[in-house]
C-alpha cells in the first residue's frame, strides 16, 4: 500500500519558545576580509554547540572552521572549564590575530577581559585581568595598539610590550570618557565613543557628564535587603546629560576640546542645550565631522571641526517645523566628499556635499525612501543604498551613479525584503532576501547584481512540516481618506460560513513599521499557532509610520496617540465589514509604544475591541526618556495638552473590555512605574483588569518568552475563542 501522507504539525509553545525546533540558521557577526572574497562569521563549530569562526570563500561557497573553540584552553578563563568561549571576535588589521571579548557585549554592558588569538601559534593569550568594566575595544589602524575603555577612562595596551596605558584621569560615578549613557545609546544610536584617527596617533572621543540627570532606582527583588539598581535616566523636561567632543594626542598625553558649542544668541538652541549626533574623521585625518542637534531636535548643524586648534565651523544647517531625525554617519567619498541622508524635500534622500559643506547635488529623488547608504565605490563614483521603493512594504537595493542618473535595483528579482553587507571595495555583497512567508535566504552577489555562492538556503527545515498559512499584504481606506497597509493571517482550515475571532497586533511609533513583506523571526510563529486555534491576525501600520514620506509621518507631532489609535480602530471598523469577522471578537495587543496604544484602544475604542494586552505599556509620555519624547511632544510645559491626551491614564475610566496588563519589575527603558500608575488609575474608576509582572526582568523580559505567550495564550482564549 502506498504511505499515507504525514499530517502537518501543529504548533506549540513549546516547540516555539522552548525548543530547538525552530531553530532559525543564521549568518552570525559576518566580516569582509581584506582580500574582498573571504567572509569570517559566527557559527557552530563541527559535531559542538559551541560557538567558533568560520571563514566562507565567496567564489565558491566552501568554508573553513578558523579556530577549534575546544583548543582555547587557558587557565582561569572564563566558561567551560578552562576553554574560553568565543562570543563575538574582530580581527587584527593584519587578519593574523583576533581579538576576544570574555562577554558578550551588548549595547548596555562591558565585554569584560579581553583575550588574543593568534592563527599562526593557534595559542590565545590573555591581555587584560581586572574586575573593572571594560568595553569599546578596538585595534589602532597600524595594529600596534589596542584601544579600550575600563571604568569610563580611556586606555590603550601596546601589543609588543603588553604594557598598559591610562589616557584619562577624570570619569567619575556620572562621567564617561569613550562611552555615551543609556539615553544617548538607545535614542541617537551611539553604541561607541571614540574613534582612532585614520594615522592612529590621535583619539577623538566622547565626554559625557549626567551629574544633572535624575537618578532612578530599578529594584532589585533577588537581593536580601532589596538594593535598588541605580541609573541615570532623564524623563521628558528634566536636565539632559551634556556632551562634548576631545581629541587625545598619543604623543603628548594631552587633550584638546573641540569648540562646538552654539552661539549664544542662536535662537534655535534655547538655554543652550545641544545634543552631539554623530563624530566621525575625516578620511585624511585633518578635521573631525560633527552633528549637532538642538534640544527641540528640529534642527540640524553639520561641523567640522579641526583638532589641532580646536576651532569649529557650521558648514550647513537644517529646520524643520517637526522633527528631524538624525541623518546616521556620512559616507565619504574619497578625501573631499561625503554622502548624508535628508528629508528635505518631504522624502529621505541622499545628498553629495564637498567638505567644505557645499552642496554638489541630490543623488536620488522621487516620492520614495532611502533607507541608509551601505557603500561607496569612489573610484568608480558609484553609491549602493537601500530604499523603501517601489513600495514601502519591500525594500531592495540599488546602485546610483554619484554624477546623476536613474538608480538600478540590484534585488529586483527578489521581492520583499532585502538586505545587503557590501565587501570594502564595494565588489560585492552578502545579500539577504526573506518574504513574510519565507524566513531569510543568504547568497553572495557582485556588485551587478549577480548571484554568486549560497550561505543558507534552509534557514528553518522544520518549518514546512508545520504547514503554515500564508500572511497576505493589503491595503485599507478610512473614513478621513487615507490609505493605509495592512495584513492579514487567516484561520487555519478557513470556512466562509464560520465566524472568527480576530486579534489585532500594534506597534506604531514613529517611522516603525510592522506591515512589511519580511519575515518576522520564529517568535512570530506565535500567530500561527493562534490561526490554528481559529484566530485571525490583523496589522493595520497608522499614520506616523516610516517608509511613506515626511507628510504622512509627521502627522503625529505634538499628539502621539491620537492619530495612531484612531487609524487602529479605523482597522477594527474595517474587520466588521469582513463576514467571516465575528465584531464581537475582535482583540489588541502591543508592546512598548505598541503597549501604548492597545492600551488607548481599549479606553478610547471601548466599543470595538473586546480584549487587550499591553506588555511595558509607556502610559505617561512625562515618564518616558527626554531625547524620544521631546523630539515628537516638544517639551511637557510646551505641550501639556498634547501629554495629556496621549496617556492611557487620563482614559482609564473609559475601560469597558477584558484587559491585561503586563511588565518586567527591572525594565530600564519603559519603567514599572507607568505600568503602576495605569494600575491605580483603573482602581480609583473601579474597572477590572488582570495583570502579570516579572521580577528581574528589562523591557524584552529575556528568558520568559514561553511564560509571556502562555500568559496571553491564555488570556486571549478566555476573552476571544468561545463564543459570547
Amino acid at each position: 500500500m502506498p504511505e499515507s501522507p504525514e499530517q502537518p504539525r501543529r504548533f506549540t509553545l513549546k516547540a516555539i519558545f522552548d525548543s530547538d525546533t525552530f531553530e532559525e540558521k543564521s549568518l552570525v557577526q559576518p566580516l569582509w576580509m581584506k582580500d574582498n572574497q573571504r567572509l569570517s562569521f559566527l557559527d557552530k563549530a563541527h559535531e559542538s554547540e559551541r560557538k567558533t569562526v568560520w571563514i566562507l570563500e565567496t567564489d565558491t561557497g566552501l568554508r573553513e572552521q578558523f579556530i577549534d573553540p575546544d583548543s582555547l584552553n587557558l587557565p582561569g578563563a572564563p566558561g567551560m572549564g578552562d576553554s574560553l568561549p568565543i562570543h563575538a571576535y574582530a580581527w587584527s588589521p593584519d587578519e593574523t590575530k583576533l581579538l576576544l571579548p570574555e562577554l558578550a557585549p551588548t549595547r548596555f554592558s562591558p565585554s569584560g577581559n579581553l583575550f588574543l588569538y593568534d592563527a599562526a601559534e593557534r595559542s590565545v593569550e590573555r591581555l587584560t585581568d581586572t574586575r573593572e568594566p571594560q568595553r569599546n575595544a578596538k585595534f589602532s589602524p597600524d595594529g600596534k595598539l589596542l584601544g579600550f575603555v575600563r571604568s569610563d577612562n580611556l586606555w590603550t595596551l601596546d601589543l609588543e610590550t603588553r604594557t598598559e596605558r591610562q589616557w584619562t584621569f577624570d570619569a567619575s560615578a556620572a562621567r564617561y570618557n569613550g562611552r555615551l549613557g543609556w539615553v544617548y545609546e538607545e535614542e541617537l544610536g551611539l553604541s561607541d565613543g571614540w574613534a582612532w584617527s585614520p594615522d592612529g596617533l590621535r583619539i577623538a572621543y566622547f565626554q559625557q557628564d549626567e551629574t544633572c540627570v535624575p537618578e532612578l532606582l530599578l529594584p532589585d527583588y533577588d537581593n536580601l535587603h532589596m538594593t535598588p539598581i541605580r541609573t541615570r535616566y532623564p524623563r521628558a523636561g528634566d536636565p539632559n546629560p551634556t556632551a562634548r567632543i576631545g581629541v587625545l594626542d598619543l604623543n603628548t598625553g594631552e587633550t584638546r576640546w573641540m569648540r562646538i558649542e552654539p552661539e549664544k544668541d542662536d535662537e534655535a538652541y534655547a538655554g543652550g542645550e545641544f545634543y552631539v549626533a554623530r563624530m566621525q574623521w575625516t578620511p585624511c585625518g585633518n578635521n573631525l565631522l560633527v552633528q549637532r542637534l538642538n534640544r527641540l531636535q528640529n534642527h540640524l548643524d553639520v561641523i567640522l571641526a579641526d583638532p589641532d586648534t580646536g576651532d569649529a565651523r557650521v558648514l550647513f544647517s537644517e529646520q524643520e517645523d517637526a522633527w528631524l531625525d538624525s541623518p546616521g554617519d556620512a559616507r565619504f567619498v574619497g578625501e573631499d566628499a561625503f554622502l548624508l541622508l535628508s528629508e528635505r524635500d518631504g522624502w529621505r534622500h541622499a545628498y553629495l556635499y564637498s567638505v567644505q559643506g557645499h552642496l554638489i547635488r541630490q543623488v536620488t529623488w522621487g516620492e520614495w525612501e532611502v533607507d541608509q547608504v551601505l557603500a561607496v565605490d569612489s573610484d568608480a563614483r558609484a553609491a549602493f543604498f537601500s530604499a523603501a521603493r517601489p513600495s514601502p512594504v519591500e525594500r531592495h537595493v540599488y546602485r546610483v551613479s554619484l554624477d546623476g542618473g536613474e538608480p538600478k535595483c540590484l534585488t529586483a528579482s527578489t521581492q520583499g525584503w532585502n538586505r545587503a553587507l557590501f565587501s570594502h571595495d564595494a565588489s560585492r555583497f552578502v545579500h539577504t532576501h526573506s518574504t513574510l512567508n519565507q524566513p531569510p535566504v543568504v547568497k553572495v552577489k557582485d556588485a551587478g547584481g549577480a548571484e554568486g555562492a549560497t550561505i543558507i538556503q534552509e534557514p528553518l527545515p522544520n518549518l514546512a512540516k508545520f504547514d503554515p498559512g500564508p500572511w497576505e499584504l493589503l491595503t485599507i481606506q478610512t473614513s478621513e481618506g487615507e490609505t493605509l497597509n495592512a495584513r492579514m493571517l487567516m484561520p487555519k482550515g478557513f470556512d466562509p460560513e464560520r465566524r472568527y475571532p480576530v486579534l489585532m497586533h500594534a506597534y506604531g511609533g514613529p517611522g516603525s513599521q510592522i506591515v512589511t513583506n519580511q519575515w518576522g523571526g520564529v517568535r512570530a510563529l506565535w500567530y500561527h499557532l493562534l490561526a490554528q486555534q481559529g484566530y485571525g491576525v490583523f496589522m493595520v501600520d497608522n499614520r506616523g509610520t516610516g517608509g511613506r514620506g515626511a507628510s504622512f509621518e509627521k502627522q503625529v507631532y505634538r499628539k502621539l496617540g491620537e492619530r495612531e489609535v484612531n487609524d487602529q480602530m479605523e482597522g477594527a471598523r474595517f474587520l466588521h465589514t469582513l463576514p467571516w469577522v465575528d465584531p464581537k471578537r475582535i482583540g489588541i495587543w502591543g508592546w512598548s509604544y505598541g503597549g501604548c496604544l492597545a492600551s488607548l484602544c481599549m479606553m478610547r475604542g471601548a466599543d470595538l475591541f473586546r480584549a487587550g494586552v499591553a506588555v511595558a505599556p509607556v502610559t505617561d509620555w512625562t515618564l518616558y526618556d527626554s531625547i524620544y519624547t521631546e523630539r515628537y511632544m516638544r517639551l511637557p510645559s510646551d505641550n501639556p495638552d498634547g501629554y495629556l491626551g496621549g496617556s492611557p491614564i487620563t482614559h482609564a475610566d473609559k475601560l469597558k473590555g477584558r484587559f491585561l496588563l503586563i511588565h518586567g519589575l527591572q525594565d530600564d527603558n519603559v519603567h514599572f512605574q507607568n505600568s503602576a500608575r495605569l494600575a491605580n488609575a483603573l482602581q480609583d474608576a473601579k474597572r477590572s483588569f488582570e495583570t502579570m509582572f516579572y521580577p528581574a526582568r528589562r523591557h524584552g523580559l529575556d528568558n520568559r518568552h514561553f511564560h509571556l505567550f502562555m500568559t496571553m495564550t491564555e488570556f486571549l482564549r478566555r476573552s476571544l475563542l468561545r463564543n459570547l
